[in-house]
């Protein structure tokens, strides 16, 4: 795959706002809670497979349905089908709405992690960028509680950040270690040679990037909460953390598995 156009960035940028105003309106039918995030975590497996078996060339790219966006919009969609028919389901017997979409989810996931395993080939590599982006989310963790700065004790935050510092850590470690291996977005590529070529600089970046994010969207949640609209901007507040989050492990494990898998 070749680097990733302004015209492509535009185009993310839109279906990012989509998906956004998509998990408002779910969530003002369904409860965002522990059940919901059970839900969707096999539908995340499921993308980052996708675009992983298209990585191994099992699967033909084609931003359609298997590389960004396409890929997003095809696990949503999916995922929508089975949550109605969850409703659906509990209507007639009961059974809770979530349980059919997650199952469905995990077959179709396990499915394609089982495809993606006659590619693995490195799997010694797998640790490194997972290790490395959980000490540095502790030494965050510790720092927070030496300054006594709450917002980035909180366990949705700091999950948030280790999601972004894992595909920091995979990617640069990747960059450095493989010589076959290069950044696809322009700006990152445009800071690493800047800084010699040396890929590590995207760790500081992206925490810096991650830790303001988080900043601000925190100070607005709080300042939003002292008005009348509290429940309204408590589900904005939440479905912009998830898509965060989203938007960080997924990328995160795709650039971990990567150099671990025969390309």
């Amino acid at each position: 795959m070749g680097m990733y156009s302004i015209q492509d960035y535009f185009v993310y940028i839109l279906i990012l706002f989509a998906i956004i105003f998509i998990f408002l309106k779910i969530f003002e039918r369904i409860r965002l809670d522990r059940r919901f995030l059970i839900l969707i975590s096999p539908y995340v497996v499921m993308g980052i497979s996708i675009r992983l078996l298209v990585d191994v060339g099992r699967i033909e790219f084609n931003q359609l349905y298997s590389v960004t966006p396409g890929v997003y919009i095809v696990t949503i969609v999916l995922g929508l089908i089975f949550i109605s028919l969850g409703f659906l389901i509990q209507r007639l017997t009961g059974i809770d709405y979530w349980i059919l979409p997650f199952i469905s989810g995990s077959i179709i996931s396990l499915f394609l992690v089982y495809q993606l395993s006659f590619y693995l080939i490195n799997p010694g590599w797998i640790p490194y960028p997972v290790l490395l982006a959980i000490f540095i989310t502790l030494a965050i963790y510790a720092i927070s509680i030496l300054f006594k700065i709450e917002i980035f004790q909180k366990t949705s935050n700091l999950g948030i950040i280790f999601a972004h510092l894992l595909d920091g850590s995979a990617t640069s470690l990747a960059l450095d270690n493989y010589p076959n291996f290069y950044e696809e977005h322009l700006l990152p590529s445009y800071l690493i040679s800047l800084a010699g070529d040396n890929a590590f600089i995207m760790i500081p970046i992206k925490l810096s990037i991650i830790l303001l994010a988080l900043y601000f969207i925190e100070r607005w949640y709080e300042e939003e909460k002292k008005e009348n609209n509290r429940c309204k901007h408590n589900t904005l507040y939440t479905v912009i953390k998830l898509v965060i989050f989203i938007i960080g492990i997924g990328p995160g494990i795709r650039n971990t598995l990567l150099p671990a898998l025969k390309l």
